[in-house]
């Protein structure tokens, strides 16, 4: 999923995350806040976590919704044994 800022050059882009052997990691995705191309920001957040920043974000911040499909999902370490 991605959001945009209306006015601004800020993109919030949110990815599935898996582990070494590609089993995909349930209601965990990637953050990435990138401004004007460059990456500010990536941290891990719950399916929930997301839920209510996109929503709080489209409603009171003037962002958009411009990407609503699934990003394709990015390997993170934390999740291995």
């Amino acid at each position: 999923m991605q959001i945009t800022h209306n006015n601004t050059h800020t993109v919030l882009d949110y990815y599935p995350i898996k582990d070494y052997s590609n089993n995909i990691i349930p209601k965990k995705y990637l953050r990435v806040l990138t401004y004007d191309g460059q990456t500010l920001n990536k941290r891990i957040v719950t399916q929930d976590k997301l839920d209510e920043e996109v929503r709080d974000r489209v409603d009171n911040f003037n962002y958009s919704i411009t990407g609503n499909k699934d990003n394709l999902p990015q390997f993170h370490s934390q999740y291995n044994d």
